[in-house]
């Protein structure tokens, strides 16, 4: 009995470690997008650029044999889609710091209705996602949200990633791939977003170079982790453990654009850590599949 637990508490840890490392990642991309927008890329090039190049791995994957599904249109078009438009315009509006706390309201929703992707509804997580929404909210406390249309737009991007994470989880559990719910659901995303999103000119170097950085580091790499901790984790306990993005997101900001941790900032670091760590060992027995 004791090396089935052991391997099981192994692949719980070794999925837990996937989904920070999405997340570190994640953490990246509204300081990559400001920089490059500085720079001089075109907005519109960075946010439909970024599922369209991540597209051509869709194309590898159905030419290893791995094909698109029914799920794979729903995450792209329910989840992904939306995702990208909401929180990029966000980002412009209110800034890189509160459209992260905007994002990760996501966590309470997933735990709330993660019993609709098939997994229970547990109070340990509950507590562990109010405390990392809570420390979210304090590493963006000296940033005031002026902005209503950019704060419905932060608030429609956490919902769409819980929808995504739903999604995806559902989907696996119903028997699709980590391909169907990530790799083949960007040319579906791609599709939706450029319905709404048309750049302004041609691309250039600086478009090419940040839609190179979003497509590889920003999409396919996280993705691809993250549905493969949704695959063995519950989707509220890879939810929660994702709010180390706006802690990444704050130290970037903090190293690259020089803006600096206020003391409740720093607090709301902590707390965002230990909800990861709370979530990471939450109920890992039960978090598989088989």
């Amino acid at each position: 009995m004791s090396s089935p637990m052991r391997r099981a508490g192994s692949a719980a840890g070794s999925a837990a470690a996937e989904a920070v490392a999405a997340a570190v990642l994640w953490g990246s991309i509204g300081v990559a997008y400001r920089l490059l927008v500085a720079a001089g890329a075109e907005p519109g090039w960075l946010i439909l650029g970024r599922p369209l190049a991540a597209s051509v791995f869709s194309l590898a994957a159905a030419w290893a044999g791995r094909w698109p599904s029914r799920w794979s249109l729903a995450v792209g078009v329910l989840g992904l889609a939306p995702l990208y438009v909401t929180y990029f315009l966000a980002v412009q509006r209110v800034g890189a710091a509160v459209a992260s706390l905007l994002l990760y309201t996501a966590p309470v929703w997933v735990a709330l209705l993660s019993p609709l992707a098939g997994d229970p509804l547990r109070p340990r997580l509950l507590v562990a996602a109010a405390a990392g929404v809570a420390g979210a909210a304090l590493l963006s406390s000296s940033t005031a949200v002026a902005d209503p249309l950019g704060a419905a737009l932060g608030l429609a991007s956490g919902a769409s990633y819980a929808s995504y994470i739903l999604l995806a989880r559902l989907g696996q559990r119903r028997g699709a791939s980590v391909e169907e719910v990530s790799v083949h659901a960007f040319p579906f995303a791609a599709a939706a977003v450029a319905l709404v999103v048309r750049p302004s000119r041609l691309p250039g170097p600086v478009d090419a170079a940040g839609v190179a950085y979003l497509s590889v580091a920003g999409t396919i790499l996280p993705y691809v982790l993250n549905a493969r901790a949704l695959a063995r984790l519950e989707a509220g306990r890879v939810a929660v453990i994702s709010l180390v993005e706006p802690l990444t997101a704050s130290l970037l900001a903090l190293l690259l654009l020089g803006e600096r941790l206020a003391p409740p900032q720093a607090l709301g670091a902590l707390l965002v850590l230990a909800s990861s760590l709370a979530a990471a060992r939450c109920s890992g027995r039960g978090s598989g599949d088989g």
